[in-house]
């Protein structure tokens, strides 16, 4: 028990002082990432927003995040594209922008257009709410469709959700439990319930289950 308490203590320590020295790296830099923002470069721009926003080697600033998140954006960065777009989303007193469904449908689909996964996830979200977009479950399928092809888990259940209801697509048992099962794989752990309660017999549970282990990336699944 004693050895177990000094390997604690020890491991604490020794992440203690990667996060020190992390933060001491961030800090050190955040001059250069300055020069370079204001230069133009639209990654640190956009990695400024992030600093800001979360406070990391800065004060939280909510007006500045944005406003290097809005210039990153502005160069057809999909990072910043996408985090503006998760901004008008929530709304949060955290930023300095409201609540805007409509704004952030129109991020989300600048970032997703250039692949962006999590923007495909929120745009095919709103599309099934019918949040800032027309409701059309469809739609929703098809920007699902493709954050799952790039192994974003919640879409990944998302879809299998789609299946197991018939949302958009027909229905279909062994699809939605073969994108619930990936979904478990890619860390998605409320995707368990939800595989486990798709009424599959043997043969058919065989399918959906070989279907999910041969999935590779980029790949949407289909039978």
């Amino acid at each position: 028990m004693k050895r177990f308490v000094q390997f604690v203590i020890l491991f604490l320590t020794l992440n203690s002082y990667a996060l020190a020295e992390g933060l001491s790296a961030v800090i050190d830099n955040l001059g250069q990432l300055h020069e370079q923002a204001e230069a133009g470069n639209a990654s640190a721009q956009a990695r400024l927003g992030e600093l800001y926003a979360n406070g990391v080697g800065v004060s939280i600033d909510a007006d500045k995040s944005v406003e290097w998140y809005r210039k990153a954006a502005a160069q057809g960065y999909p990072e910043a594209q996408y985090q503006l777009g998760a901004m008008y989303g929530s709304g949060e007193a955290v930023t300095s922008v409201a609540k805007d469904p409509i704004k952030a449908a129109e991020w989300y689909q600048k970032a997703a257009a250039q692949g962006h996964p999590k923007a495909e996830f929120e745009l095919g979200y709103m599309h099934l709410k019918g949040e800032g977009v027309e409701r059309d479950a469809t739609k929703a399928v098809e920007w699902f469709k493709k954050a799952a092809a790039q192994g974003d888990a919640q879409a990944q259940t998302n879809l299998g959700w789609m299946y197991q209801n018939g949302e958009g697509v027909t229905k279909d048992g062994v699809l939605a439990y073969a994108w619930h099962d990936l979904a478990v794989v890619h860390g998605n752990e409320n995707a368990k319930k939800l595989r486990d309660l798709t009424s599959l017999n043997s043969v058919q549970r065989t399918e959906a289950k070989r279907l999910s282990a041969n999935w590779k990336p980029g790949q949407v699944l289909s039978r």
